[in-house]
């Protein structure tokens, strides 16, 4: 497919991509209108690491930084600091709910932390990413206390036993006295050099002890508060413009593929370039619609002979008579594929612009099972083919009947046979069809579809040639190919096919035949339909520009 084809296919059904683009950013608006709103707050907490837990290996360093902020992302979403903040703030949710609301990150190269809560209440969202700060600060410090709680407490332990023992020691001295005798000196003597051991003792554990309480002062990493979360303005969604313009444009891409889709799942016949794609046949010429419930008023050729639907029908009389240059063309046989694709139609029209050239044209309804001639030319169905062909006394010209067109004379299907093939392939059709020969420069025949009887493949060898119409978009390609197959078996000369009820812009440069300049008579006095442009936007929107 060239991107021709593909801006025709998307021009084509545009109102289709237009509408899915509508219904699915509408969609999204409403759903987003009813949304409840939700809002974002966050709050900033910075690691202060302690001086002292660092090394000399910066890479080391960088290491212990990145796992201690992961460790610190993964202890505040954990059950006790949401206990917490629930028992803080009163909070009617569960911890695992509190913990669906909040998230924590960090920015990659930093030691912040970022916690994030998301609440329809825009005040309530603020408080709890807050207090869930404050909640982790204080339960990191108690975790890093409890680091050197016990052997601090040993030492003080150990400092009060020894200002015991030294206060004892005082006591005895002071007690004591002058010594008197050798014995009280001695006992003086050593209960001195007792009290300075012990107020050794007690220097070295207070020095232990200020040691601990300085290394549990390095060794801490401390977590500050940088910036409060705030009650947010705007909420984070439903983001009821971005989903709108986003819906919209799914929507459309959607249904641009469901065209794309139904084009590929499309196998019938659209344009002439899938004719001669499929079957190296030209397409002699693209017919219109034509309006009308009753059968008669589809002779537009005769009724309205200057509608570019009639300009239609003689563009292929022309194409015809070019096609069979080689031989002069005496007989005519057109069919279908299938039944309904409009074949009675074309050729009785085709009959009628015959006739306009001055020829004598004689239109013969083969269709024995379900004929239709003699309803278009609002004729007799009493006498006709079946007639001629059981009654070999009585002339053929007996059985055909004038019509309102000069030149043009009908010999209608007549009474419907039981054995519709057996009459068409007898010895007496042959002398019928030689006859009618003898009375008309041209003979068309209009027969059943090629797939649903034998009767055209009957026929088909005996003209001088076959034309196959088509329904333009509803005739099926592999019936379309096997019809064109049948008819080629049997040795037939095809002229090409007829593209019916052929929309604009489907028929390539078909197209072009409705609008040019044509002129009608109303009323007796001339005049000039002035040539149709092409508008831009497709028909339902200029309908509603009109009004």
């Amino acid at each position: 497919m060239e991107i021709r084809q593909y801006i025709r296919l998307i021009w084509r059904w545009l109102w289709l991509i237009i509408l899915g683009a509508i219904i699915a950013g509408g969609t999204a608006y409403v759903i987003s209108k009813n949304t409840v709103p939700i809002y974002r707050a966050s709050s900033r907490l910075l690691i202060d690491e302690a001086p002292g837990s660092g090394s000399n290996n910066e890479y080391a360093e960088l290491l212990v930084e990145q796992r201690l902020t992961q460790t610190y992302l993964q202890i505040l979403s954990t059950r006790p600091v949401m206990e917490e903040t629930i028992t803080r703030l009163n909070l009617p949710y569960t911890p695992e709910q509190l913990a669906a609301k909040v998230s924590a990150s960090s920015p990659q190269d930093t030691q912040i932390i970022i916690i994030s809560v998301e609440d329809p209440n825009p005040e309530l969202a603020a408080q709890i990413a807050n207090t869930l700060g404050e909640v982790f600060i204080e339960q990191n410090r108690e975790r890093e206390s409890l680091r050197y709680a016990e052997p601090i407490q040993n030492w003080e332990t150990r400092l009060d036993e020894i200002g015991n023992e030294i206060q004892a020691i005082e006591t005895e001295i002071n007690a004591l006295g002058t010594p008197e005798t050798p014995e009280e000196e001695a006992e003086l003597s050593r209960k001195d050099t007792k009290l300075k051991e012990l107020q050794i003792q007690y220097t070295e554990a207070f020095n232990n002890l200020n040691q601990l309480r300085v290394s549990q002062a390095k060794e801490s990493s401390n977590i500050v508060p940088i910036e409060p979360a705030q009650p947010p303005q705007r909420p984070i969604r439903p983001r009821t413009f971005t989903n709108t313009i986003m819906a919209t444009i799914i929507g459309g891409m959607v249904a641009l593929g469901f065209v794309f889709l139904m084009e590929y799942l499309d196998d019938t016949i659209k344009t002439p370039d899938d004719v001669l794609a499929d079957t190296n046949l030209p397409t002699l010429g693209a017919i219109a619609f034509i309006k009308g419930s009753a059968p008669n008023q589809r002779l537009i050729t005769h009724h309205t002979p200057r509608d570019p639907i009639s300009e239609a029908y003689r563009v292929l009389r022309t194409n015809l008579t070019f096609s069979a240059v080689d031989s002069e063309l005496h007989s005519l046989l057109i069919t279908s594929s299938s039944p309904g694709e409009g074949k009675s139609t074309t050729t009785a029209n085709l009959a009628v612009v015959m006739a306009q050239t001055g020829k004598q044209v004689i239109l013969v309804d083969a269709d024995l099972r379900r004929p239709t001639q003699h309803k278009i030319f609002q004729l007799s169905n009493n006498q006709g083919l079946t007639t001629a062909i059981l009654d070999s006394l009585t002339p053929v010209s007996y059985h055909l009947q004038k019509t309102r067109v000069p030149g043009l004379r009908v010999m209608t299907s007549g009474p419907i046979p039981p054995n519709p093939a057996e009459l068409l392939n007898s010895h007496r059709m042959k002398q019928v069809l030689e006859a009618l020969q003898q009375e008309a420069d041209l003979i068309i025949f209009d027969t059943p579809p090629v797939l649903t009887v034998a009767d055209a493949a009957i026929l088909a060898p005996r003209v001088n040639g076959c034309v196959v119409v088509a329904e333009a978009g509803s005739t099926r390609r592999p019936l379309f190919l096997q019809a064109i197959e049948r008819l080629a078996r049997t040795g037939t000369n095809l002229y090409g096919v007829v593209m019916n009820r052929s929309k604009p812009g489907r028929a390539s440069y078909y197209d072009d035949y409705y609008y040019y300049a044509t002129y009608e008579y109303v009323e007796g006095r001339r005049k000039k339909r002035r040539r149709r442009s092409r508008s831009l936007l497709p028909g339902w929107i200029t309908a509603i520009i009109k009004r």
